[in-house]
């Protein structure tokens, strides 16, 4: 699986999220949509848009950006000791941080070598 680092994830003051690649992402990532997650890809800004919650919070919302941009499109999205956190509460954060560290250690253990 190819890997994209997040550069910045940002809660707008409408309640949006932007997870936004380093890489500045692939036109490619537009076809998320037909994962029909409720999300997608805004290609000006080159970010994951995830909407207002409502049922999820927003650290729910990362955790569906991640999982689907996985299963649809086969990209591994990472965290970075550089990633920008902007108007991101501390709880949200590390519930982020935490779903991400439990993810990648998953990934490495020995039942999924």
């Amino acid at each position: 699986m190819e890997i994209e680092e997040i550069s910045k994830i940002e809660i707008l003051e409408n309640g949006e999220m932007f997870v936004v690649l380093a890489s500045g992402g692939k036109p490619m990532y537009q076809y998320i949509y037909r994962e029909a997650a409720d999300f997608y890809w805004d290609n000006e800004v080159k970010a994951f848009l995830a909407p207002t919650p409502r049922k999820w919070d927003h650290s729910d919302w990362f955790n569906q950006i991640v999982n689907v941009v996985a299963s649809g499109l086969g990209i591994t999205l990472k965290l970075s000791s550089a990633t920008i956190w902007v108007n991101v509460p501390d709880q949200t954060r590390a519930k982020m941080l935490s779903t991400a560290l439990q993810r990648d250690t998953t990934a490495l253990s020995p039942m999924n070598t």
